[in-house]
């Protein structure tokens, strides 16, 4: 099944994403096993959550236990220093006692007195007796309870004896091991006696009131007090005999040895959390809290220790633990299930759609599918459907244009053959006309508009054409008539010119000639009038008239000669003209010769064009002067 992401799961800059480059092919195309990963990466997270929440808070629990077993067992060893340490003051205050030290006849019954006074006045004392130490053995000096002068051995406190006399300081006070008198547990407390150096007095405590003074608001709960040799010395439990039964062996010994290590730091207790069962202390896992007796001028060897089953000590931790792990997977259960009938769901209404759309990728646009659901597999069931009838409704459309254009096709079809004919039945009557035959014509025939345009079109420039070359031919007849005959007329008068211009030129030379003539006889009638002017002067009247008179026909003769002179000009002037005119019809002569020589082709090429009709170029003949 497609997920999401089934194509390149890539960023905007085209990049694949790093999830991509993570989450296995296999995975990213099945929208299931992305759901159960999903689902099971929550699983997970919820269980780690839970675990390390769990483990947490079990974590600190144990730890608060563990620092009140701790506690607990600081506790109790106080309250047995404290109880150690008041009958070491009592037997040390009492051993100061003068009436002790007196070794005079009768002195013992004083002794005695002492101590039974001293023996009333402390509370506790089993037994009080004053010993005499020497090589021998110790001897009873005095005792309210003993038989006096009898050495110790041949009593049942004969264990007393075993104390090492000779290392106690005079402030110090030993304390024995816990022995028992009759069914009494006891421990005796040694302290020499002042001004006496082999007398010592001893004071025995009934550990009992001991025993009851130690912890017992806990059911379940066992207080011990042991030596460093495994010999219980007090007990809270009345199955065991303090002095007598011994404590463990092996690793149960533990907390003792781990108590004798704290003597030489400033720990004052430790705990072990967990003690394997033992025989003779519990059946079951136990927590033992432990811690060394220490008292001021007491050399013991004694340890608290405090135990309890450890279902007991941590059961609300294992209790948090157990709930906590119970509701972890409660957590990772209500997920799983939950995820499972979500994806369950969601994965049959997506396998639905799939298959949906496999149909419709396969042409069934028929098949339909519905649902329930108003979330966006909802409204893409919706948009499945508005697109399965959008298809269906291209798909007819598509249809009824598909069969249009069949329709178009074989119109087009017989469209293109028609056209085909006609454009080689057109072509073939252009070809004629190309061949010069102008009287060839394209028939529409009302098939096409097209066609039938290109034919009026056709038909209309071959009419100009015909009329056009009609007009050429007869502009080509007629450029070559008038040629020959503008030749023929220019000839004429450039001869006729050339007449001109000779007898004008003849005018002029004669008129030159004249003109000079005419200069020299002007010259020489001035001369005579000068001459006629000197004789005037002389006072001859007639010869000045006749001065005057030749005076005024040399006047007249030089008119003459002036106007003679303009006449030349103007000769010179119409024969320069004339000179002009027949340049210019040289000319034109040249030009109409060339004119023929390019009309006479011209007419025989358009000679070959066929035309209905002859067009007039001009309304009337042109006349050529």
């Amino acid at each position: 099944m497609s997920g999401p992401d089934t194509g390149k799961n890539q960023t905007e800059s085209g990049e694949p994403s790093v999830l991509s480059r993570i989450v296995p092919d296999v995975v990213r195309r099945r929208y299931t096993l992305k759901f159960a990963l999903v689902v099971a990466i929550m699983g997970v997270a919820i269980g780690i959550m839970g675990a390390t929440a769990t483990g947490v808070v079990s974590q600190q629990v144990e730890q608060n236990v563990e620092e009140e077993y701790q506690n607990l067992a600081s506790q109790q060893a106080n309250t047995l220093e404290t109880w150690i340490e008041r009958n070491s003051i009592s037997v040390t205050l009492a051993s100061k006692n003068d009436a002790l030290s007196n070794t005079e006849p009768g002195a013992r019954f004083d002794i005695r007195s002492e101590l039974a006074t001293t023996d009333g006045n402390v509370y506790g004392v089993n037994a009080i007796y004053l010993l005499n130490v020497s090589d021998s053995g110790a001897r009873v000096v005095a005792s309210p309870q003993l038989i006096a002068d009898r050495q110790l051995n041949q009593t049942r406190r004969a264990w007393v004896g075993e104390t090492p006399f000779d290392s106690i300081d005079v402030m110090d006070v030993h304390v024995t091991s816990v022995h028992r008198i009759g069914d009494t547990p006891v421990v005796a407390f040694v302290s020499p006696v002042t001004g006496h150096p082999d007398r010592y007095l001893v004071m025995e405590y009934s550990v009992t009131d001991l025993a009851m003074s130690l912890d017992t608001d806990t059911e379940g709960r066992v207080t011990m007090v042991v030596d460093d040799e495994g010999t219980i010395q007090a007990t809270n439990d009345g199955d065991r005999i303090p002095g007598r039964d011994q404590y463990g062996n092996g690793t149960a010994m533990r907390p003792v040895r781990l108590a004798s290590e704290l003597k030489e730091t400033d720990q004052k207790a430790g705990v072990v959390p967990d003690m394997a069962p033992h025989e003779t202390i519990l059946d079951e896992e136990y927590t033992v809290g432990y811690a060394p007796v220490e008292v001021s001028n007491v050399d013991l060897n004694w340890t608290v220790l405090v135990h309890e089953p450890r279902s007991n000590v941590f059961g609300f931790m294992l209790a948090i633990s157990r709930w906590g792990k119970l509701a972890t997977f409660g957590g990772i259960l209500l997920v799983g299930l939950f995820g499972t009938a979500i994806g369950y769901n969601t994965t049959r209404d997506i396998n639905r759609l799939r298959q949906w759309a496999h149909r419709m990728r396969e042409g069934d646009l028929e098949t339909t599918e519905t649902t329930t659901r108003i979330d966006a597999i909802g409204e893409l069931y919706d948009g499945f459907e508005n697109m399965r009838r959008s298809l269906q409704q291209q798909i007819k459309e598509a249809e009824r244009a598909r069969k249009e254009a069949e329709v178009s096709r074989a119109e087009a079809m017989r469209m293109n053959e028609y056209l085909q004919q006609k454009a080689e039945e057109y072509s073939r009557i252009m070809r004629r006309c190309a061949d010069g035959d102008l009287t060839q014509r394209l028939e529409p025939d009302g098939e096409s508009d097209s066609m039938d345009q290109i034919a009026t079109s056709f038909n209309d420039m071959l009419a100009e054409l015909e009329r056009a070359t009609g007009q050429l031919k007869r502009f080509a007849v007629e450029v070559e008539d008038t040629g020959e005959l503008l030749q023929t007329s220019s000839d004429s008068v450039r001869v006729a010119s050339g007449h001109v211009a000779d007898s004008v030129q003849r005018i002029a030379d004669d008129a030159d000639e004249q003109k000079e003539q005419l200069q020299e006889i002007s010259r020489e009638i001035d001369d005579l009038a000068a001459a006629f002017e000197t004789l005037a002067e002389h006072g001859d009247d007639d010869v000045r008239a006749h001065g005057e008179r030749l005076d005024e026909i040399a006047a007249r003769i030089s008119e003459i000669a002036t106007l003679s002179e303009e006449t030349l000009a103007e000769s010179g002037i119409v024969a320069g003209a004339a000179e002009e005119q027949a340049a210019e019809l040289t000319e034109i002569s040249d030009r109409a010769r060339d004119l023929t020589q390019y009309a006479r082709p011209l007419r025989d090429t358009l000679e070959e064009f066929d035309t209905g009709t002859d067009a007039d170029l001009y309304a009337e003949e042109p006349t050529v002067d």
